[in-house]
């Protein structure tokens, strides 16, 4: 089987160059890997060229196990999350698709779907199309990405109706989905339709790779991570972060805070003056091995979105590498510890303060932890969640 697996990049830095360390990119790779061993499938992965990286010279250095069925096809196109998302070369993909022969396309640009669609009919290609969404545009029910005279949501349940397959990276993305497509149309038969070709790949670290890299040391300091993005449009809440960490220090508490901040968007120069605990592990972008050492070494994840559902493959890799997860009461957060867990944030982080310092001066006993590692290698893992992956595209190619 061959098939064309098409990324939906998401991070660049402020001299318009994409990074690698990109949670997207690392999920693709992450699960074609364990496609690779498990099959003897072919997996053709389509991202921006070289030239477009600031931090990558050869594909290669992506792959977890190099092989001779991955292979790389560049897509040239603006370096930005956003324009991505409508950008489409009718003749590179044509070109692209009809010699391929591909039996499956993967396709995480949901909105490129009916373009992508219309090239197959063209071409009278028979692959069947697999769409994945994640940046869901919702607008209808409250959860809006862009202003809604330029929602996205249109051509995300446009996308979804041409493909063969819907996947979701979680329950949460399914269910707001699904409501916000139900406000938008008064009939529920579309809904019915693609409810019954939605599934769940929940995909979202390698429980392998952060193995290999394991380290048993910890920081002298206890040490919180905040492992996402940083934003002028504050995407991750870093502002409320930052303003808790400093009160917390100016209080006594001994810790010391880690930002990974892989876009580079907001300055080192900011955080070194505005972060009294900051601890500067790297000014440039994390390897894979520095970043999943840092977790091991750290004690405490802060993963505060209130807007991206699913909450980051960052915040299921600090977990199972041991972390105390503080964390909002939103989305797929709440499914990855134990029922019983009740030191959340909510949503308007009024107690982030408190949860922080709950984190900070109250260990939990060690089954926590590793009840809270073997909940999220079970529902979010390459290894684990890929036998359902193969399933799906079995079934819809048979």
């Amino acid at each position: 089987m061959n098939i064309l697996y098409i990324v939906q990049q998401s991070i660049y830095n402020n001299e318009n160059k994409w990074l690698s360390a990109d949670s997207n990119i690392q999920m693709t790779m992450g699960i074609v890997n364990e496609l690779i061993l498990k099959t003897d499938w072919n997996v053709d992965i389509m991202l921006a060229p070289l030239d477009q990286f600031e931090d990558l010279k050869d594909y290669q250095n992506l792959c977890l196990n190099e092989s001779p069925r991955i292979r790389f096809i560049s897509r040239p196109g603006p370096v930005s999350a956003f324009t991505n998302r409508y950008h489409f070369d009718a003749e590179d993909f044509e070109f692209i698709l009809t010699h391929g022969k591909y039996d499956v396309i993967i396709n995480n640009i949901i909105e490129l779907t009916r373009n992508i669609k219309t090239v197959l009919y063209d071409n009278k290609l028979k692959a069947k199309l697999i769409v994945g969404n994640y940046w869901i545009d919702c607008p209808e029910v409250g959860e809006g990405k862009v202003p809604q005279n330029i929602s996205y949501d249109w051509r995300q349940i446009d996308g979804a109706e041409c493909a063969d397959l819907i996947t979701f990276t979680c329950y949460s993305t399914k269910k707001i989905f699904f409501q916000n497509l139900e406000h938008k149309f008064s009939s529920k038969s579309l809904s019915i339709v693609l409810q019954l070709k939605s599934v769940i790949w929940d995909f979202g670290f390698s429980a392998e790779e952060l193995d290999r890299y394991k380290t048993n040391e910890k920081f002298d300091t206890p040490t919180i991570v905040f492992p996402n993005r940083l934003s002028g449009i504050n995407y991750t809440h870093h502002k409320e972060f930052i303003q808790v960490v400093n009160e917390l220090y100016d209080e006594g508490l001994n810790f010391q805070v880690v930002f990974t901040n892989p876009s580079g968007k907001v300055s080192w120069d900011f955080l070194k003056r505005e972060v009294k605990p900051l601890k500067i592990i790297s000014e440039n972008p994390l390897s894979r091995k520095e970043y999943v050492e840092l977790l091991w070494k750290s004690n405490i994840v802060a993963s505060l979105y209130t807007i991206e559902r699913y909450g980051g493959c960052a915040n299921v890799e600090a977990i199972y590498c041991g972390n105390y997860p503080v964390m909002t009461n939103f989305g797929e957060y709440t499914r990855r510890v134990q029922k019983d867990f009740n030191n959340f944030v909510e949503t308007d982080l009024s107690n982030l303060k408190e949860v922080l310092k709950n984190a900070l001066t109250k260990k939990p006993h060690e089954k926590f932890y590793s009840e809270n590692k073997n909940l999220v290698k079970q529902n979010s893992s390459y290894e684990v969640v890929s036998k359902y992956v193969i399933s799906d595209i079995e079934r819809i190619t048979e």
